[in-house]
């Protein structure tokens, strides 16, 4: 029997949110899905139960996915961490603060499903 994991979602826009939990889960067919709105949010999830995986969006309200990658990066989370963003300006400084990729919004679903199973195969 598969192991399950644990997918964590941070996305402030609830049908980005809906859209980047669909797809975890018809790649990860057993998995647990945490979806929250804030990176405030991710780091307590992430802190109580861990996670195998982080899709973050870069701007989102109370704390950034930059500042979120920051503190899980000081804190020696090993996992990976997929940024998402319209502002690929800052492709280079979420990939220096720890991010293992950077993927463009809006993105094809393809490339969105590539690039998971790179991060975390199924």
């Amino acid at each position: 029997m598969p192991s399950t994991r644990h997918i964590l979602i941070a996305e402030d826009h609830a049908a980005v949110r809906e859209l980047l939990t669909t797809i975890v889960a018809r790649i990860y067919l057993v998995c647990t899905i945490t979806a929250v709105a804030t990176g405030t949010e991710a780091l307590a999830v992430y802190n109580d139960r861990g996670a195998d995986l982080l899709i973050t969006d870069y701007a989102m309200p109370n704390m950034t996915g930059l500042v979120l990658i920051q503190i899980l990066r000081t804190q020696q989370a090993l996992i990976p961490i997929l940024v998402v963003s319209m502002n690929a300006s800052i492709t280079e400084a979420v990939l220096q603060a720890g991010a293992t990729r950077f993927l463009p919004k809006p993105f094809s679903l393809h490339a969105l499903q590539q690039t998971m199973i790179e991060l975390l195969p199924p």
